[in-house]
């Protein structure tokens, strides 16, 4: 899902089956110039981009949840997320961010609440370099990447934090500029995935959690990944053609017709050869919508 000059007109792109629909979202009410921060069960986090208004939509069921004011401090490093839809009676939404002091905040809020509950860690030599990995949500807790490449879980209940010392499946210090990181609970197991800047293979792992070790993995079992900075969704495909493959949010309009980039896991290669060459929408994000729910749209 991607927004393009008008964000009251909101984009959905099936890359399976190339197909394209539009939303108009004037019935939200909060206007354009906003943001995709993370999406979840056909839900998506959302903010203005001064973050005066933040709200959780499901777009296709015309719903949304506004959430409190959230007053920022100056950060270096901010990461938005939820656990679960808002129709849930055990979401949570959570707010990390290390501030210029070295300060890690966790800010929580579940829907009926008023306002932001706000816990601050002042060890600061453990949460100045965090790389820029989108927490993930597992095992009733969030999981993201610490500079050394041990796992940070944050329990967004009990506000508490504590470090899974695990060695990282790659070398930190080759990750930055380099690489994307990414983690992804798929089926109930935590993978990361590792994507480099060129054409070169993109490598997944599975976290061994008997033996607490990354395993690599080169058949994903028929699961489909959708790779993104916001959001990476893992799903199994009903269609053989788009099994074991990691599609990326770059697509290509050739004559009014977009493809969207995928990396075949089967063949090691990705489609089309050169990636690189694509471009993605400044504000998109996977969405696994429930398309029994889809209201009348514009093709």
């Amino acid at each position: 899902m991607y927004t393009e000059n008008d964000s009251c007109l909101w984009r959905l792109f099936d890359p399976v089956y190339k197909n394209e629909y539009s939303i108009d979202m004037k019935w939200l009410g909060i206007g354009d110039d906003l943001t995709f921060h993370y999406s979840k069960d056909g839900w998506v986090l959302t903010s203005t981009k001064d973050y005066n208004s933040l709200f959780i939509v499901n777009p296709l069921r015309r719903e949304y949840f506004s959430l409190p004011k959230f007053n920022s401090r100056r950060y270096v490093l901010r990461d938005l997320s939820f656990s679960s839809a808002p129709t849930s009676s055990d979401c949570v939404v959570v707010i990390l961010e290390i501030t210029l002091g070295g300060v890690l905040e966790i800010s929580t809020w579940s829907p009926g609440e008023e306002q932001w509950k706000t816990t601050s860690f002042h060890d600061h030599d453990e949460f100045d370099c965090v790389l820029p990995c989108k927490t993930v949500f597992y095992s009733g807790e969030f999981y993201f990447y610490r500079k050394g490449g041990e796992l940070l879980i944050v329990n967004p209940y009990k506000r508490t934090r504590k470090v899974l010392e695990i060695e990282a499946p790659i070398k930190m210090t080759l990750i930055k500029g380099a690489m994307e990181c990414h983690l992804v609970d798929s089926g109930g197991d935590l993978i990361t995935v590792f994507r480099g800047r060129t054409a070169d293979p993109i490598r997944i792992f599975k976290l061994d959690r008997l033996n607490m070790v990354w395993k690599e993995l080169h058949d994903m079992g028929g699961v489909t990944l959708f790779l993104d900075r916001r959001a990476t969704l893992a799903t199994s495909c009903l269609e053989k053609l788009c099994r074991n493959q990691i599609y990326i949010s770059e697509f290509s309009d050739i004559d009014h017709c977009k493809r969207c980039a995928f990396y075949s896991l089967e063949t090691t290669e990705y489609h089309p050869k050169k990636p690189s060459s694509l471009t993605a929408p400044i504000n998109c994000i996977w969405i696994e919508p429930n398309l029994t729910t889809m209201p009348n749209t514009t093709s």
